[in-house]
This record gives C-alpha cells, structure tokens and sequence, in this order.
C-alpha cells in the first residue's frame, strides 16, 4: 500500500505543468499593487496640477479688478475655478476657497485644512481688497481615492478623502 502511495506522491513532486501559474500568483500581487500605486499617484498629481492652474487662472480675475467691477461671489469665483477643472463633476460643492487680505507679506501662511483627527478646519472667506493690496487665495479640494489601498497624504479628512491644495499669493493692481 505504501508503494501505490510513493507512487503519485513522487510524480507531483517532479510534475512543473503548474509552476508558472503559482509564481504568477505569488508575483502578481505587489505587481498590481505597483501599477494602481502609479495610476493612484499620476490622478491625484493630474487633479492637484488642474486645481492649481484653474487658481491661478481665475486668482487673475482679483488681481486684475475683473471681479470687483463684477461684483464676483464666492460661489461665482468657485464655478469659474470649477469651469477650468470640467473633468470633475462635484467641484462646486466640494471645493474649499479662502481669500483673505495679508497686510504683512512676511507672516502670510497657509492653513491646515483638517485637524489631527481629520475633522475641516477651513471657514470659507471671500475678501478681494482694494487696488495695491496684497491677497492669498487657497483653495482646498478633498479628492477620494482611486485606488483606496494607500495612505499618500498626512492630510486626510475624516471620510478618508484626500486634501488637495493650492494657493497664489499677489498684490492687486491699482484700480
């Protein structure tokens, strides 16, 4: 009996039909891992690179005194951000934008957008100035994972979103 069991046991140990299958099986995993964390990375950085053009693109219409003579609310400022970001369809209610007056250039920062336990810490503001005064606009966009296997920010909310920033510092013109 124990010939007949020697048998099959020494056939499966030299028998390789499915040696590749298990070695994709054990490769594959921080392969895909890999390919979803570029794909992760290469969204975010193509979303946080869009929020920052649209800012400064729009940031224009402030410094210019575009948005004075019009008038320009947060919600108007906000869709004319959103307008240049078309591939994102909850932009306007999801985007954060604080635009305050510096009067010291030296000691403008920039805000944290959540706490340490990822609650939002932002109060949206809309203060334009006048001509020749300095202005810093950020805007903050949480941007859900696309990928949710990675931790790629220290700055997360609570809903596990991400927290896309951008900001434009400048002195308005004369007007």
């Amino acid at each position: 009996m124990t010939r007949h069991f020697r048998k099959p046991l020494s056939h499966l140990v030299r028998d390789r039909s499915g040696a590749a299958a298990i070695e994709f099986a054990i490769l594959s995993l921080p392969l895909f891992m890999l390919v979803f964390g570029i794909l992760e990375l290469a969204a975010m950085f193509f979303v946080d690179t869009a929020l920052d053009a649209a800012l400064h693109k729009t940031a224009r219409l402030i410094r210019t005194g575009q948005a004075a003579e019009k008038n320009t609310s947060l919600a108007d400022f906000k869709a004319a951000i959103c307008e240049d970001m078309v591939y994102l369809l909850s932009c306007e209610s999801n985007l954060l934008v604080v635009a305050n007056v510096v009067s010291n250039v030296s000691t403008a920062a920039a805000m944290m957008p959540a706490d340490s336990d990822g609650n939002v810490t932002i109060t949206e503001s809309f203060d334009i100035g006048y001509g020749s005064d300095y202005i810093l606009v950020q805007a903050f966009l949480p941007w859900s994972p696309v990928v949710p296997l990675y931790s790629l920010s220290s700055q997360k909310f609570v809903d596990g979103s991400y927290v896309l920033g951008a900001a434009v510092l400048f002195r308005n013109e004369p007007f």
